[in-house]
């Protein structure tokens, strides 16, 4: 019994890794491992050998998934396949460079995932059967197996073993020339071989050329001939048949263009689903702001009129309500921004960080005249990147950095940025609470919380936001901190 294709996942969300792992062993495939970094998926391809890896492009750690597929195109192949809620032309072209076997972009169905794994296998199958054939081929022309040819490039007589005549489909007894190897080549490829042989000629260049020669059963023949000048005015070569892999390209092509069409298919049914989902989430949140608007002032209302009759018990009950019912109501608007943030076009341009930095300083020091801070910002940060879309990641990151340094007798904050191997790393640094780094990985997912809210309001869609900001600009976030000594986050802007 033929063992089940092994599939290696890379996904650092680890729902979104154990439901893909369900759905595959659904399928009859053998999942041997998960991987959530760069350093790690290549330690797993290594040691487990996947037949295919199911490759996330956001991924932790220094490497994104589109630098871990470009190393295993040095390494041994395994055939990728990426798996990604992103289709911006630089991640599309940077993905195209490590000629993946398939590009899914989330969500994606079971059929299309099933049929996208079934066409990257057969392609590879058909790549490593036409690297074999290639080995054999250059067996074959090392052992003299294959046909062979001389010219005389005084007189234009040619010289032909038996292998060379079969090909050519030539009479063993004639006489030949280069004219009657050029009558033998298909017409379509004649005038391109006859340049390519007169230019090798008068230039004494060595040729490599493959053509088309029809056989007797009208069924044309792919041939190559590969020849050199010698200093006797000969020129000698060998003619192999290169019908097979000819074939084989082909059909590869034909496999290349039905992934490519999955692609372009799959991308326009996804900017469909996005205008459906941008018009049902404003919908949903207009029909959503109107009760709550009604349970907060009507809440308010009851303890404006009837105070007495509530009682202390039941003033505070009707606070609570207020007060969940206008956390909701900025949950949803937070819900709103962060979708409009991750769809709308980038509007590339110069844009002014310490500028921006500069000005939210000022509104969060008026915001709290009273607290005794110490803010600095670093001048001439410049990147080019969307300035509506940046702003909303230093203004996050910096309120952050204000919220959890609230209860510190002196508030210190520093943005800031330095040079690393050639790219610009910007940060923001504080001397708040910090945080456990164990816990580093749940940072940036919605809703994730380090801090109780009774201590540090908000809606836990602050981080989330810089991330997908910054992913689409083709950069990276990550943070460093210790308990009680503040936190540091850094971003970079690729684009």
């Amino acid at each position: 019994m033929k063992n089940p294709p092994r599939i290696l996942i890379v996904e650092d969300e680890r729902i979104v890794a154990f439901n893909l792992k369900q759905r595959l062993a659904h399928m009859g495939y053998e999942v041997p491992g998960v991987a959530a970094s760069g350093i790690e998926s290549l330690d797993m391809i290594q040691r487990l050998a996947p037949d295919l890896v199911l490759m996330d492009i956001h991924i932790e750690g220094d490497m994104d998934g589109i630098e871990v597929a470009a190393k295993l195109m040095q390494a041994p192949s395994v055939p990728v396949i990426y798996l990604t809620a992103y289709s911006e032309d630089s991640t599309l072209d940077r993905a195209r460079q490590t000629k993946p076997y398939g590009y899914l972009i989330k969500p994606f169905s079971e059929r299309e995932l099933h049929a996208t794994i079934q066409m990257a296998l057969e392609r590879h199958a058909v790549e490593v059967a036409l690297l074999r054939s290639e080995r054999l081929l250059q067996q074959a022309l090392d052992a003299a197996s294959l046909g062979v040819l001389e010219v005389d490039t005084r007189t234009g007589h040619l010289s032909a073993s038996s292998r060379t005549q079969d090909l050519l489909g030539w009479n063993g007894h004639q006489k030949t020339t280069l004219a009657d190897l050029l009558s033998r080549v298909a017409e379509d490829d004649r005038n391109v071989f006859s340049a390519r042989l007169e230019e090798s000629l008068d230039q004494l260049k060595a040729i490599s050329e493959e053509f088309r020669v029809h056989t007797e059963s009208g069924v044309a023949r792919w041939l190559k001939i590969d020849a050199s000048h010698w200093p006797n005015q000969q020129m000698n070569g060998v003619v192999q048949d290169i019908t097979a892999r000819k074939h084989n390209e082909l059909h590869l092509k034909r496999l290349n263009e039905g992934l490519e069409g999955l692609v372009n298919e799959r991308t326009a049914e996804l900017n469909q689903s996005i205008k459906e989902l941008e018009a049902f989430s404003s919908s949903v949140a207009h029909d959503l702001r109107a009760p709550l608007r009604a349970i907060v002032g009507f809440s308010q209302e009851v303890m404006r009129a009837h105070p007495d009759d509530l009682g202390e018990d039941g003033v505070a009950m009707m606070q609570r309500i207020a007060s969940a019912g206008q956390r909701m109501g900025a949950l949803i608007d937070a819900l709103l921004n962060m979708s409009r943030m991750t769809q709308v076009p980038l509007q590339l341009g110069p844009v002014d960080i310490s500028d921006i930095a500069s000005d939210i300083a000022d509104q969060l020091l008026r915001s709290d005249s009273e607290r005794v801070a110490d803010v600095r910002i670093a001048p001439g940060m410049e990147a080019m990147a969307d300035l509506s879309l940046v702003r909303s990641v230093v203004d996050n990151l910096l309120r952050n950095a204000w919220k959890f340094t609230a209860q510190s007798k002196v508030t210190r904050i520093e943005v800031g940025a330095e040079e690393k191997k050639g790219e610009t790393v910007f940060f923001v640094r504080d001397n708040g609470c910090g945080f456990d780094m164990a816990f580093a990985h749940r940072l940036f997912g919605p809703f994730q919380r380090l801090h109780r809210e009774q201590d540090y309001a908000g809606t836990g869609l602050g981080l989330t936001i810089v991330q997908r900001v910054v992913m689409r600009h083709g950069g990276r976030v990550w943070a460093d901190s210790t308990p009680g000594q503040g936190a540091t986050f850094f971003f970079t802007l690729s684009s």
